[in-house]
């Protein structure tokens, strides 16, 4: 009885390091998604749960002149009582951007993650706050000053 007690034993010992070495090579190999899915994953998510504010585009700080089509676009809005400036690499998204809407001082509508305010987006695959239409500009003095979204349509 006892010998029988032993090979029940070893054989679930088998069964668990069978399982424990399955569970290792899965690991290993299992698809990580790569920065760019991760990356949509982010934007979506923010769609998803976010926050709207108003924003407002400005200058890249590093370019030497203005570009009409940028792969990133450089922002400026305020969450929470503190005021956020960032980028958003949008050269996946360009199809869902219209080109005039990249000019500095252009007012856009920013979404932003509540639990984590500087994780921000003003374009997704689902959602734009970039318009073509949106003539209204501000001053830079007036740019460190975003609106509600509310106030920028007039209600």
């Amino acid at each position: 009885m006892a010998s029988m007690s032993l090979s029940h034993l070893l054989t679930i010992i088998a069964a668990l390091a069978a399982l424990f070495v399955a569970g290792l090579v899965w690991w290993r190999h299992r698809r990580r998604l790569s920065p760019a899915e991760r990356e949509q994953a982010r934007r979506l998510a923010v769609n998803s749960s976010g926050r709207l504010t108003e924003g407002v585009l400005i200058d890249d700080p590093s370019a030497q002149s203005p570009s009409l089509n940028p792969e990133l676009v450089f922002y400026r809005y305020r969450a929470s009582g503190m005021e956020y400036t960032a980028a958003q690499d949008v050269s996946s998204l360009s199809d869902r951007i219209p080109p005039a809407s990249y000019r500095p001082g252009t007012v856009t509508a920013v979404k932003y993650d509540p639990r984590k305010p500087s994780n921000s987006i003003v374009v997704c695959e689902q959602w734009s706050g970039l318009r073509e239409n949106r003539f209204e500009t501000r001053q830079p003095d007036d740019a460190a000053q975003p609106r509600s979204i509310g106030a920028a349509q007039g209600d």
